[in-house]
């Protein structure tokens, strides 16, 4: 049984390898050189690039640009039309967390760059320019430093760590939102007894007053850093309100699930019913409808495990079952505990906090998480056999459909 177990194990790992560098490498052609440009937020980096171009750096600061994404696509941009020069900036970008993993960490098992290959190839938003990728690099570096200093009470690269950080807090504004899971880093860092005043905190010190110096036109035009804006030009309605919006139609049937109004849509309801019609702000999305705000996080939580399967199979579930089996052994803030609680802090905080639908990119960092920790504990010997079976076979099963639905894509353009 044990002989039979072991070969049926080994043959859908074997599976999904193949599948999963096929899906991989079929994703990386279709979204990288296929997928027409300009789709989705890709516009918005386009535009800014031309913007730098014809106006100058200080003025598209004045406007609102994201600053680090935007140096390194910008002399790319000199060769390149402008969505190839973004797409290769993520393509090097991704590149270079390959490295990390393999040069810094030191990760040697092969297993998980085939977890990383599949997670990759479901996420188009590493082959498309766009500054999420850099966002959640930056922001899983630093997790990741903080696992390692956990588990080995030594950082693999303390500069590395908290510049990354940095990077990401002057790239997105989304970093407020993983903001809780940050200090639980922290946390677990000062716990530990991690020393955060060494001579490797200059480099990240001096990183930081550089993007502030950068930032000057923005914070005198605008009295705030420079982030992408993705509102037009009117700038009557927010985000906050399209999407809540969204979500009120839909229910009323008068949109389809996962879309959201236009912004002409948006800016009509308010001048229709108030300013105060639609909630601007995060708290404000929260407290403006009590019941609403319940109903569509147990929603949202349900979607995000859902759709969050189909990227990482049993990966995403191995979190909840750790807790489950150590929970009685450790403490309740016991350090082991530190990229559980962060994947579903995570999933918790963007289910409550949006009343729409969550998209599966906001969790980039998490779910990358997730493949590490779950990888070190496989390398630990300490998951079942019969789970990472089970995986595997999941896993398989989702390439192949995965490279299925890609192919479908490819005989629509041609």
């Amino acid at each position: 049984m044990n002989k039979l177990h072991l070969k049926y194990t080994n043959t859908f790992e074997l599976l999904f390898k193949i599948g999963a560098l096929s899906y991989l490498a079929v994703s990386f052609f279709y979204f990288f050189f296929i997928a027409g440009a300009g789709g989705g937020d890709e516009s918005l980096f386009i535009s800014d690039l031309v913007f730098i171009k014809t106006n100058g750096w200080i003025a598209a600061i004045e406007k609102s640009i994201c600053i680090p994404y935007m140096l390194l696509a910008y002399p790319f941009s000199l060769i390149f039309e402008e969505h190839i020069a973004l797409r290769f900036t993520n393509l090097i970008l991704l590149l270079a967390l390959v490295g990390y993993f393999f040069k810094v960490v030191k990760i040697k098992s092969a297993n998980f760059y085939y977890y990383l290959a599949f997670y990759i190839a479901t996420v188009a938003f590493f082959f498309v320019g766009t500054n999420d990728e850099l966002f959640f690099i930056g922001v899983l570096i630093f997790m990741t430093e903080v696992f390692y200093f956990i588990e080995n009470k030594k950082m693999n690269n303390e500069i590395l760590a908290f510049s990354g950080l940095i990077i990401s807090f002057f790239t997105r504004e989304l970093f407020y939102v993983y903001l809780p899971v940050i200090i639980f880093g922290f946390f677990f860092l000062y716990k530990n007894g991690f020393n955060f005043f060494t001579k490797k905190m200059i480099l990240p010190l001096l990183l930081f007053c550089f993007f502030i110096l950068v930032n000057i036109p923005s914070i005198k035009t605008n009295h705030k850093l420079s982030y992408d804006d993705k509102r037009p030009s009117s700038k009557i309605a927010t985000w906050t309100q399209r999407q809540y919006l969204a979500q009120l139609m839909v229910n009323k049937d008068e949109l389809p699930n996962f879309q959201h109004p236009s912004w002409e849509e948006t800016e009509a309801y308010l001048k229709k019913n108030g300013p105060n019609s639609l909630p601007d702000g995060i708290i404000t999305g929260m407290t403006f409808d009590y019941a609403l705000t319940i109903t569509e996080f147990f929603k949202d939580f349900y979607y995000s495990m859902f759709y969050g399967f189909r990227q990482l199979g049993l990966i995403l579930l191995f979190p909840f079952f750790f807790i489950a089996m150590n929970f009685k052994k450790e403490k309740l803030l016991s350090a082991k505990f530190f990229i559980p609680y962060s994947l579903i802090a995570m999933i918790s905080i963007l289910s409550l906090i949006i009343i729409s639908y969550v998209e599966l990119r906001w969790y980039i960092s998490v779910f990358l998480l997730a493949i590490v920790f779950y990888n070190y504990q496989q390398t630990k010997n300490n998951i079942n056999s019969n789970f990472i079976f089970l995986n595997y076979f999941v896993l398989a099963c989702f390439s192949l459909y995965g490279v299925y639905g890609l192919l479908h894509r490819f005989i629509g353009v041609i």
